[in-house]
């Protein structure tokens, strides 16, 4: 006689138990961790002082760029940035490209009236031109960064980036000194 064959059956575990004790294992782990706790007090920075004279600069092939705060009738405030060159005889072909007017007259300033202008007011579009025509005239220029202490960090920014836009990497940032604080 033939043997009859039994079917085999597949072995089958029921995974929901394990499952179930993993979920457990998860939710104690996250019910028991301690996390460093946020403090509430913003984190402490030390600013640097500066310990030379930055107020001391060169008397030759130097820019400044003064950036201040001008009151306005209506109580605000307004950024007002001021480029200055120390050689004279730059100023005129630097100044020409804004084609500034005598405020009494309304004509063009000469070039020895340019010439006599120690700085010009300028915007932030504008202040690119006057830097760019200052390296174009005089490739040693130097440039010295001179803003007021509640000057927001974008305005000095945009400078920088003017600065850095045409190759003026020779730049000083003038500071107070520590010891006439």
């Amino acid at each position: 006689m033939a043997k009859i064959k039994l079917k085999r059956h597949s072995f089958r575990l029921d995974m929901t138990p394990m499952v179930d004790v993993g979920f457990l294992l998860v939710t104690f782990f996250m019910l028991t961790a301690k996390f460093k706790p946020q403090s509430d007090e913003p984190l402490q920075i030390q600013l640097p002082v500066a310990i030379a004279d930055t107020t001391r600069l060169p008397d030759a092939n130097i820019a400044t760029i003064e950036v201040g705060l001008k009151p306005l009738a209506d109580g605000r405030v307004d950024t007002v940035i001021e480029f200055g060159l120390s050689n004279e005889k730059d100023r005129a072909p630097v100044y020409k490209p804004l084609n500034l007017t005598d405020p009494k007259t309304g004509q063009p300033l000469t070039d020895a009236q340019l010439a006599m202008k120690a700085g010009v007011v300028v915007t932030k579009a504008t202040l690119e031109t006057v830097v760019q025509q200052s390296r174009l005239q005089n490739p040693a220029m130097r440039y010295a960064i001179n803003a007021d202490s509640a000057i927001t960090f974008g305005t000095i920014n945009d400078v920088m980036h003017a600065l850095q836009k045409y190759g003026a990497t020779r730049m000083n940032l003038v500071t107070m000194n520590k010891e006439k604080r």
